[in-house]
């Protein structure tokens, strides 16, 4: 690592592996997923930091040399290690969140599949409206909950949790009640059996 950040190889690490990185930085902005293994970040970066150099290229194709003169080799060594990578973070980071690629991989038949590996990770992403949820244990407890802009679901390798802003009791009859006072609630998801998510035009409250 020292040697790739030398100040003689250090133009080329940036082109080609950190260029990568703020791809991929930019875009976990928009899509939650479970972050991958060292050695595949390394490729990733790598293929993403490939992908800008040859957008590099087509962008400054048709411009004359005069003016990428003017514009100076500092300012366009920033333009491929963090300008191009950014846009095109943005870009993918918008369209896995949003799905615009489903459209086109049914077009040729192509199975779709989601852009996190977890379970968790696709229920709680960056879209979800917020709602009322129930989570239910395995020993019978059940947790009525709103799952808001304040609440959070976090998971990793070792620990799963969830923060709900607002607690609430179900009546005999179904209704929600708040809880006098007010309660939240970070909740472990260890032994969790289900989350149930309703819809968020039901009526909960008595």
């Amino acid at each position: 690592m020292q040697q790739l950040l030398s100040p003689d190889t250090f133009e080329f690490f940036a082109r080609y592996l950190l260029a990568g990185y703020v791809t991929m930085i930019v875009r976990s902005w928009f899509v939650t997923a479970q972050r991958p293994k060292a050695p595949e970040l390394v490729i990733e970066a790598v293929i993403f930091s490939l992908v800008v150099q040859l957008l590099y290229v087509l962008l400054i194709w048709p411009i004359p040399r005069s003016a990428l003169d003017r514009a100076g080799d500092q300012a366009l060594f920033f333009l491929q290690i963090l300008g191009l990578p950014a846009l095109l973070g943005v870009a993918l980071g918008v369209n896995l969140s949003r799905g615009w690629n489903n459209a086109i991989l049914r077009l040729l038949s192509m199975p779709i599949t989601q852009p996190v590996h977890r379970a968790h990770d696709f229920a709680f992403d960056h879209n979800r409206e917020a709602g009322w949820v129930i989570i239910s244990y395995f020993d019978g407890t059940q947790v009525h909950g709103y799952f808001g802009e304040r609440s959070l679901a976090a998971s990793d390798a070792n620990r799963s949790d969830i923060y709900l802003e607002r607690l609430y009791h179900a009546a005999e009859d179904g209704q929600w009640a708040e809880y006098e006072p007010n309660r939240s609630a970070l909740l472990s998801l260890e032994n969790v059996r289900m989350i149930e998510f309703l819809d968020p035009g039901v009526e909960t409250d008595g």
